[in-house]
Parts: structure tokens; sequence; C-alpha cells
């Protein structure tokens, strides 16, 4: 697979090359919610203004609250091309949570977006809950591709991650007939207004795309709960392997 790294290495194939960053800007979804706007990070607590911007020099998006009682944490997410944006702010436990999109693995032919659950304990500390893959996509060569879309929507006291990955392989052999896979699937985010969130057991035979993803969430959740995170760099997703959870095959 081919890292973002690769890029300065490449700007001439870049530029020329269907499915970079102009592309990925167009079909970007969703899109970025306007800010500052109020939201309500603890129940019986007064709102807050929340405020979403790209350091275009540094490369990184900053996501920040103020007003009276408004958490002082401001939190900062890598963003390559600079298309970090807050796109949603959705019910959780009686208040409401932050999700903001950054780009995780890029490169020629590989785009990833991932999104982070901004949200404040019941004792005022504000961290980040979850960090899951939004989009990805790589085709490599030939007419490879495996793409990997994940949506959270609001499901009582937590968030229900709907997931896919899907796919073709073997298109470079011309005497072997391309393998197609799909996989569907769901996983609950649960949450009790303290600490991290906490996803609910994986099933005893999961797929190859979901055990990627399971994986890479297992350490992840244990990241962030070592210690409340404000800050994630490309160094932190390689680590937790957050790079690595597309299927290919």
């Amino acid at each position: 697979m081919t890292s973002r790294r690769l890029i300065l290495a490449l700007p001439a194939l870049l530029a020329a090359r269907p499915g970079t960053a102009t592309e990925a800007r167009r079909q970007e979804q969703p899109p970025a919610l306007r800010t500052p706007r109020p939201v309500q990070l603890r129940p019986g607590a007064p709102a807050a203004m929340l405020h979403a911007s790209v350091d275009e020099l540094g490369r990184s998006l900053s996501v920040r609250f103020s007003g009276t009682g408004a958490p002082e944490t401001v939190f900062r997410f890598t963003s390559w091309y600079g298309y970090g944006r807050v796109f949603a702010v959705l019910p959780l436990r009686g208040r409401q949570v932050v999700l903001a999109a950054f780009e995780g693995n890029t490169g020629t032919g590989v785009y990833q977006e991932l999104q982070a659950v901004i949200g404040q304990e019941d004792d005022g500390t504000a961290r980040i809950l979850a960090i899951e893959t939004l989009r990805a996509r790589e085709t490599p060569m030939c007419n490879e591709a495996a793409y990997l879309s994940v949506r959270i929507v609001p499901d009582g006291g937590g968030l229900r991650l709907e997931q896919e990955a899907r796919g073709v392989s073997g298109t470079c052999d011309p005497r072997r007939p391309p393998a197609r896979f799909r996989e569907i699937w769901s996983t609950m985010l649960r949450w009790s207004g303290r600490g991290v969130m906490q996803a609910t057991p994986a099933p005893r035979n999961p797929g190859p795309g979901q055990r990627k993803v399971d994986l890479a969430r297992v350490k992840t959740l244990e990241w962030l709960a070592a210690a409340p995170r404000s800050d994630v760099t490309v160094e932190d997703l390689q680590q937790l392997g957050l790079m690595e959870v597309v299927r290919t095959a």
C-alpha cells in the first residue's frame, strides 16, 4: 500500500492522475458545518460555542469551545490537504458530541478520512471519545479497488456504526476472473458519561474487513483511555493501525 509520504516524491504524477486530493475534495461527504455554533456539551450546563478552523501552514484542524464554563481544551488533528472539518453534532446521553473529520492515509490511489468523536465527561473533562474511519479507498493498480465506509448513527445511550467494506481484486491477471467482495456489519459504541466509548464485543467469526477495523479500534480505545487525548498526529495513526483498515482482497 502506498503511504501518504510518497506524495512528496510524486507531485507530477499526483497532479495528472484522477482520484487525487482535488477529486476527493469534490466528492467530500458529508460537508462541513458552519461554525461558530452552540453545542450542549453537558446536561444542564450553558451551551458552549463551537469553533473549527484549519491551519493552512501547519496542515491541522483545530476544534475549540468558548463561553461560560466551556472547556479550555483545544483539539488538533492532522489534516494533510487542509480538508479537516466539523461535520456533525449528535445527541448522546442528554448532551451533544462533536464529530470532526480529518485525513488519514493518503497517497497515489489512496485516500482516507477519519472521524473523531469529541465530548465532555460528567466531571467536565473534554476529550476524544472515539476515532473511526469515515471513508477510505485504495485503487493501487489495474482495476483493483477497495472501499471502506462508516456511518455513525445515534442509538439510545450510544452510537451505532454502520460499516461496509467492498471491492474487487485479482484484476491484473487476464487469465483469472476478478474476485469481488462485500461485508456489511454494525458495531455499537456505548458511553457512560465517563472515560471513552466502549465497543460491543465482536462476533466470533468476523469477516476479514471487520477484523482489520476491530483490531485498530481495540488499540485506539486503549490509547484514548490511558489519558485524555486532544491531539492526533500522523504518527499516532500509524502506531494505532488506523491507516491499515481497508480490506484489499
